[in-house]
């Protein structure tokens, strides 16, 4: 793909469009509430830097960001380096919106290349965002919340009245992470008013560092996800029994296990739903493993509902050891029962109604499981998921804010 003539175009497409940006500047739309000054004893407007991009598979970031625009303008920001805009998120990407009756708005500015593997690029592309964001957050006091650690520098940089670190992922034992990373997290903890995890594991690991770091669990859509939805119509000529994973194939997935249930259930098809990332190793997958790519978040009630059993096929090592798959609640909205390997967090808080099992066991247990299956167990799964909403994610980061911004008030 690096080399091909398709590819090339389109890098020097992208970085004419970068250059326009960086000239050009960006500056907030009209609709959006970052164009207007703030009022008196409003709430701080929020800055939510996503290491996930608002067009990639639909998340806790998205989430939060989209909750949080209830009780303050936010800005969430997820940069797009040129080269991902020839992968999957091809033609997804757009520079500035706005969303929530102008309250949220989304930015998206190009970088170069390289962004963590070269000191030279990650300088430059510090400036290109700072001022990015000058526009918006100059001449006022913001909360700044970031789930990515490498933003220690831009936070220096932009110096917001409150820093936020919410951990969703431990981003610095990924395969693609600077070699600089951890100790670029322990300065962006150092400045940090409060702290918070996505999953309990990493809520242990963190604790130490980041004293006073609460637990704040991911939920789930209910409503939406048990609304009838159509089958999708790349799922029609689809043979049953589906077995399901929707997110991101990289290298916290076991490849190996995919081909495995694939050969013991040949008569199956095992639906893939999200994009592929160059960490992902796997064998060739055997011709009904069927991989769909990026869905929109609007159309995965149908994929969730017209399947029949949810995958968790994680590999044994630390980058999976410390997630709490949203995917877990998305499966068990629609009744579906889920198999996952020993993930600690998944064992914690989703035995039952999710089956653990070791990669060797699985074929015999996705047996029992569909043999098993009855209305009344996928009744009980439903109920189990109707207990975790977002909404309560969202008013307890709304009400630690809000704390401290009373308390950073007072003592100006």
């Amino acid at each position: 793909m690096w080399t091909s003539p398709d590819f090339l175009i389109r890098w020097t497409l992208e970085h004419k469009r970068l250059a326009r940006q960086v000239l050009r500047g960006i500056r907030p739309s009209a609709e959006s509430a970052w164009s207007r000054p703030p009022r008196a004893g409003a709430p701080w407007p929020l800055v939510l830097y996503s290491q996930v991009a608002w067009d990639d598979v639909w998340q806790r970031p998205q989430e939060l960001a989209r909750g949080m625009a209830a009780h303050r303008p936010v800005l969430f920001v997820s940069p797009v380096q040129v080269h991902q805009t020839a992968g999957p998120l091809n033609g997804r990407c757009e520079t500035v919106r706005v969303e929530c009756g102008g309250r949220l708005t989304i930015l998206s500015p190009l970088l170069l290349t390289g962004e963590y593997r070269g000191s030279a690029i990650r300088a430059l592309n510090r400036a290109i965002l700072a001022r990015a964001l000058r526009p918006f957050v100059h001449g006022r006091p913001f909360v700044f919340l970031s789930n990515s650690p490498f933003v220690d520098d831009l936070q220096a940089t932009l110096r917001p009245a409150l820093t936020g670190y919410d951990i969703i992922d431990d981003f610095c034992a990924f395969e693609w992470a600077p070699a600089s990373a951890r100790r670029r997290e322990r300065r962006l903890l150092a400045r940090c008013d409060f702290a918070t995890a996505g999953t309990w594991a990493l809520h242990r690991k963190y604790q130490r560092s980041a004293p006073g770091m609460e637990y704040l669990p991911s939920g789930v859509d209910f409503p939406k996800l048990t609304r009838p939805a159509p089958e999708p119509a790349s799922l029609a000529d689809l043979p049953h029994p589906r077995f399901l994973y929707v997110g991101t194939l990289n290298d916290r997935l076991d490849g190996a296990l995919f081909d495995r249930v694939a050969r013991a259930f040949p008569e199956a098809t095992i639906v893939v739903v999200g994009p592929r990332r160059q960490t992902f190793s796997a064998p060739a997958f055997p011709s009904n493993v069927v991989e769909l790519g990026l869905k929109p978040h609007d159309e995965l009630p149908g994929f969730y509902q017209h399947c029949d059993l949810g995958l968790m096929p994680f590999a044994d090592n630390d980058a999976a050891r410390a997630i709490n798959p949203v995917k877990t609640l998305e499966y068990l909205s629609a009744g579906l029962p889920v198999i996952s390997t020993p993930i600690p967090d998944v064992k914690r808080f989703y035995v039952p109604p999710v089956v653990i099992a070791r990669p060797d066991e699985w074929p015999a247990q996705i047996r029992r499981m569909l043999a098993e299956d009855t209305p009344e167990l996928r009744a009980e799964r439903r109920a189990f998921a109707s207990g975790h909403s977002w909404e309560s994610l969202v008013q307890r980061m709304e009400n630690r804010i809000r704390a401290l911004e009373e308390k950073r008030r007072g003592a100006r």
